[in-house]
């Protein structure tokens, strides 16, 4: 009995012991860190649909540069992609047949004035010499009225009285060939006048002729292309230069699906790849007849003071609307070399492979892996592996 009562105290201190050993090396439980993301719920969006097609820039307005007179080109000043402004001289010919009139125009000119001069001293001369001849024949007229009344008071013999007579009649004479003289010269200084009229209007026809061997810009434009060279033969009907204004325009050609929609001042992104540069224009026509050729319409829009004509854009046309599933790109990663995307789910990280299509700014079209009215983690998504517990 004794024995009994010492094996159940040994029992009690044992297991006492070892309950106290066990509390001892128990280990301690902690709960598992929540990490903080930022979530969002997808939702299908309505996104319009952009197409692509390719344009082309081009002058909005084009003159070619043609000659009014035959000549071999003696000089070109500018070459395609120069800019000019109106009435600068592009082009200069050169018309020896334009010379020799020219020279001979100035010859009649010279000429006539010669000839003028001389008869304009002729009429001076001959108003000198009427202005003499009429002195004579005043005085002459006087002394015969004189002697015709002393005549017929016998105070002067008849021997006296017609040599007087004599005399006014020569001075009568006198008077009149000088008055013809100044006809006669007047007559001729007015002919010499017309014929050196006519010569000056030669010479400034010539002149004037000789003023179109420089060819001209009409408007401040460009130089698109170049017809000639040095040397050619130019005439007119034969352009020399095809020039553009500096106002410029795109010309598009696009499918029936995007013309049912495209509107006159529509805006519309415009893209010119050589030089970087994106901008937004306006239609600005639109063709309704299809081009055989392409089975396309055309368009034209407004362009851009920094491009150039005969560039090459892409412009960027809306074609209709599509309900889509947008997430942020920064919501996607890549695990494995597969995107992934982090869905928060009864508080925690659920990884999805995802299949991504389009690219619409900051966000990327998501075809499959996801639904919509899901959480998905857009901050701290990095951070991330499946059953993480989330907070936010």
């Amino acid at each position: 009995m004794r024995l009994l009562n010492i094996f159940a105290v040994f029992l009690v201190m044992v297991t006492f012991a070892c309950s106290s050993k066990t509390e001892e090396e128990a280990p301690e439980f902690s709960e598992p860190k929540k990490i903080l993301v930022t979530t969002q719920e997808l939702q299908k969006v309505s996104v319009p649909i952009v197409r692509s097609f390719p344009g082309t820039v081009a002058s909005a307005d084009t003159a070619f540069l043609t000659p009014k007179v035959v000549g071999y080109i003696e000089a070109l000043l500018v070459q395609p992609g120069d800019t000019f402004k109106k009435g600068s001289v592009l082009v200069k010919l050169k018309s020896k047949e334009l010379i020799a009139k020219k020279n001979f125009a100035q010859s009649a000119v010279r000429e006539a004035l010669n000839g003028e001069k001389q008869a304009a001293l002729g009429l001076q001369m001959a108003k000198a010499g009427l202005k003499q001849a009429l002195a004579q024949f005043t005085l002459a007229q006087k002394t015969y009225a004189r002697f015709k009344n002393l005549l017929q008071t016998e105070s002067i013999t008849r021997q006296e009285f017609d040599e007087v007579e004599a005399k006014y009649k020569a001075a009568l004479e006198e008077k009149k060939i000088a008055e013809q003289n100044v006809k006669l010269a007047r007559e001729k200084l007015t002919q010499v006048k017309i014929k050196r009229q006519q010569a000056q209007a030669m010479l400034d026809e010539v002149e004037a002729y000789l003023g179109y061997t420089n060819l001209r810009a009409p408007f401040d434009g460009i130089v698109l292309q170049k017809l000639m060279d040095i040397g050619n033969l130019a005439a007119p009907g034969q352009p020399v230069l095809k020039l553009g204004s500096l106002q410029n325009v795109v010309h598009a050609h696009v499918n029936a699906s995007v013309i049912r929609r495209a509107r006159l001042g529509q805006e519309v992104t415009i893209e010119v790849v050589a030089m970087g540069k994106r901008f937004t224009a306006k239609i600005l026509e639109v063709d309704p007849n299809i081009d055989p050729a392409t089975r396309s319409f055309k368009i034209k829009l407004s362009g851009d003071s920094d491009i150039v004509p005969g560039m090459y854009a892409n412009v960027y046309l809306p074609e209709k609307a599509e309900h889509i599933l947008l997430a942020p790109a920064k919501a996607v990663l890549e695990r494995g070399q597969l995107p992934v995307v982090f869905v928060a789910k009864d508080g925690k990280a659920e990884m999805r492979i995802v299949k991504v299509g389009r690219i619409f700014g900051d966000k990327l079209e998501i075809l499959s892996g996801l639904r919509p009215g899901e959480k998905i983690v857009i901050e701290h998504a990095e951070m991330l592996k499946t059953g993480d517990l989330l907070e936010g």
